[in-house]
């Protein structure tokens, strides 16, 4: 079985995220964010396999109970050329702080892949267009002067499991979801 782990953001924010995504699909045929369906979030760990679940929430769960959640921001846009446009998530010092603890944990996980993305490379981001290629200027342009900022919190750490679809996109629902304490 596949899974990824996130953090799911809620309320303005999710609302936003989503109004652009639905947006971006009417206005250029862009489907693939939109089909996988996920809720809002920005990633933690990227995707890995396993038969055996015990282990990573074992040591989500005890990492949350020692864990405050911690202020983010949400807001503005960024890109990584040709294929995804996304909107920007800033962790504050407090919350990278939490992010890299976690990391460490999760190293801990023998089994457990990294890629060159995951980690300590980790760009923080909350997807609204996937494989864009010939159409990335334009989408770029579509959502320049849209910029919204929100204040959240990185206040849930929560495990998805993939349900169907293709290997890189897929259609994903929630494993089971942690939150940090308050």
């Amino acid at each position: 079985m596949r899974y990824i782990i996130h953090c799911l953001l809620e309320g303005r924010v999710a609302a936003y995220q989503k109004r652009l995504v639905s947006n971006i699909y009417q206005e250029f045929g862009l489907n693939i964010t939109k089909e996988e369906n996920l809720q809002t979030h920005f990633t933690i760990k990227y995707w890995f396999e396993t038969e055996d679940m015990v282990e990573v929430e074992r040591i989500i769960e005890e990492f949350c109970k020692k864990h405050k959640s911690q202020p983010i921001r949400v807001g503005g846009f960024g890109s990584f050329p040709p294929k995804v446009v996304f909107i920007n998530v800033q962790l504050s010092g407090a919350a990278k702080k939490v992010f890299f603890e976690l990391i460490s944990e999760l190293r801990r996980i023998k089994w457990m892949p990294w890629d060159k993305y995951d980690a300590e490379n980790l760009h923080f981001h909350s997807t609204i267009a996937e494989e864009c290629n010939e159409r990335f200027d334009a989408v770029q342009e579509y959502v320049r002067g849209k910029e919204k900022y929100f204040n959240c919190k990185f206040d849930n750490i929560t495990i998805l499991k993939q349900v169907g679809g293709e290997k890189h996109f897929g259609r994903w629902e929630i494993h089971k979801s942690f939150s940090l304490e308050r």
